[in-house]
């Protein structure tokens, strides 16, 4: 019966590797967002079959001793028997100072630990969207997409990808052990609807600064300035944005202060930010701006009245200018310059640290979530508990001669906390350190400048976001009697967390089909489109009755009923 069993494992593990050398396919994909796809997987057929033949924490089986492919398993190291070279493809952080993300602490002598050469194909901050579609259609296929890929480009490219479920046991013991810990079932996130796993799992199983996205912060100097208190109501947060333009709050002598600045660029600066006010959206931006989720039922929110009032608001704004009149063209960077340059009131921001001193984000504080009008529950930007894990974290694609030893290295990046922790954040003692009794903490340090602010050292000295995952026990603190500083962010989601989107009206986080996903695309790429130009030209040049008539009309010939319908089918897992 042994023999037989050691038989069967042979040819299984020959398939895998024959498997995962063919040639590539070329079908192409839009980029999707991986934060709106997901959908209960319909594991049947050959996700059965891959339940039944692995387990979720190596079971009662054993890596075999002998190496596969070059590759030995377990965790025994060298990782390969023979050198071997991986084609990894990450995108990089515009604040990122490294020349090559070889020079990362994770990866300075790799090669010595492991018998791995990486060569990364590092595409420049705010390229991925362009360059890895050229890439799956059939461009310069890497071994390793690291944090790139989306639901739907993993769903639509499956032939050009490795299938890990069978390797997972013997190549990544160390994710397996970590998966058996979280407080889910992994697989529910991590398989395809054909029953496949194609990506590695990335970033934090939770964490309360992550609940959030952007906070609208609110310069306290310039508060004193013009003698008014952080606004609470729509008529106090105009009046203060009125003051700022007329009062000289910076004492420059010029009339260069720009009220509220935003930028259509920046991903968590956008003015879809304010939707919550009126009590509509599920978030920022082109998706949960556009529905509203509460108690089963998705609805629809940029054809309501309260989505009218939100833009006859920000054109009085705009028309004033009270609000930047280059948010909806201006980047990231001539954004961030106005910030820099003391010529912003407030803004939507990670925290004040992204662009600015230590010793200069003392001067800004948070602004509540603001109640539009009466009989309204406001919606702030973030959800409750959310689950902040990456399906896709680390996915190998069929170019890859040794997918073996790809998945090795993403596990020997797993094998403790302290090596995920030095992925994210570089090595121990600058960004986080260790206390006495066990257990991480996060430290900011004091010593941050504008030219070099903390989110600089992060996206320098780590990945930020995108290592392997670690549980909630594994997650450092942020202590704020050690590094005040670092409770920064936690501080500020405090404050309008009490407004972010209940945990029964989250979207859930598992699989769609490609058909699905194709049905959805069908529909939003022109609805979207027209949401986002009626936008802003509502608040640059306002409009009228006709006008607003005209564009609901629009939005029913658009089928933005079918685009809701398809996000309620996809809330109650009963997409076809």
């Amino acid at each position: 019966m042994k023999r037989l069993l050691a038989l069967l494992l042979c040819v299984a593990l020959l398939g895998t590797l024959f498997a995962a050398c063919g040639d590539s396919g070329k079908t192409s994909s839009a980029p999707e967002s991986s934060k709106v796809e997901s959908s209960t997987a319909d594991s049947s057929g050959a996700g059965e079959e891959s339940e039944a033949e692995s387990s979720e924490t190596g079971g009662d089986s054993e890596p075999s001793g002998e190496a596969v492919n070059g590759t030995n398993p377990g965790t025994e190291l060298p990782i390969v028997t023979e050198p071997v070279t991986l084609r990894i493809a990450k995108e990089r952080h515009m604040l990122d100072t490294t020349q090559n993300y070889n020079e990362k602490a994770s990866f300075k002598n790799i090669t010595e630990e492991t018998g791995l050469t990486l060569e990364f194909v590092e595409l420049a901050a705010g390229t991925a969207a362009e360059k890895v579609p050229l890439m799956l259609a059939g461009g310069d296929m890497p071994d390793v997409f690291w944090a790139l890929l989306s639901d739907a480009q993993i769903l639509q490219n499956e032939d050009q990808l490795v299938a890990l479920e069978d390797m997972l046991d013997t190549f990544a013991p160390n994710s397996m052990k970590t998966y058996s810990e979280l407080g889910t079932d992994w697989r529910t996130i991590a398989t395809t609807p054909s029953g496949h796993v194609y990506g590695m799992l990335s970033r934090y199983e939770s964490l309360y600064e992550n609940t959030g996205d952007g906070i609208q912060i609110i310069n306290k100097k310039w508060l004193e300035k013009v003698n008014k208190e952080v606004p609470t109501t729509l008529d106090e947060y105009y009046e203060v944005l009125k003051a700022f333009k007329e009062q000289d709050p910076n004492g420059n002598g010029e009339a260069d202060e720009i009220p509220y600045c935003f930028s259509e660029d920046m991903w968590c600066a956008s003015i879809t930010n304010d939707i919550g006010w009126w009590g509509i959206g599920n978030g920022y931006g082109d998706t949960y701006s556009n529905f509203t989720l509460r108690d089963g039922k998705v609805t629809g929110s940029v054809n309501t009245q309260e989505y009218r009032e939100y833009l006859e608001f920000f054109h009085k704004l705009y028309s004033e200018g009270l609000i930047d009149a280059e948010g909806f063209s201006q980047n990231t960077e001539v954004f961030s310059n106005k910030i820099k340059n003391n010529q912003v009131g407030t803004y939507y921001s990670w925290t004040a640290l992204e662009y600015l001193s230590s010793e200069q984000e003392k001067d800004w504080v948070v602004l509540p979530t603001i109640t539009a009008k009466e009989g309204v529950q406001p919606v702030a930007n973030g959800e409750i508990d959310r689950s902040t894990i990456n399906k896709n974290g680390w996915v190998i694609t069929k170019s890859c001669q040794h997918p073996e030893a790809a998945l090795r290295l993403w596990d020997y990046l797993a094998r403790d906390a302290e090596s995920k922790m030095t992925v994210a954040m570089g090595e121990k003692g600058t960004l986080w350190d260790e206390y006495p009794e066990g257990g991480y903490y996060f430290v900011v340090p004091e010593n941050t400048t504008p030219e070099y602010t903390f989110e600089h050292m992060k996206y320098t000295l780590g990945t930020v976001n995108n290592h392997p995952l670690l549980t909630k026990d594994e997650t450092p603190k942020n202590d704020g009697e050690i590094s005040p500083a670092a409770a920064l962010r936690d501080q500020m989601v405090a404050v309008v967390d009490k407004d972010y989107v209940a945990k029964k009206d989250q979207l859930p986080q598992s699989y769609v089909s490609p058909e699905a996903i194709d049905d959805r695309s069908f529909i939003e790429t022109d609805l979207k489109a027209y949401i986002k130009q009626f936008r802003a030209q509502a608040i640059m040049e306002g409009f009228s009755d006709a006008d607003w008539d005209a564009y609901c009309k629009r939005l029913d010939d658009l089928s933005y009923g079918e685009w809701l319908q398809w996000y309620e089918d996809f809330y109650n897992g009963t997409l076809n």
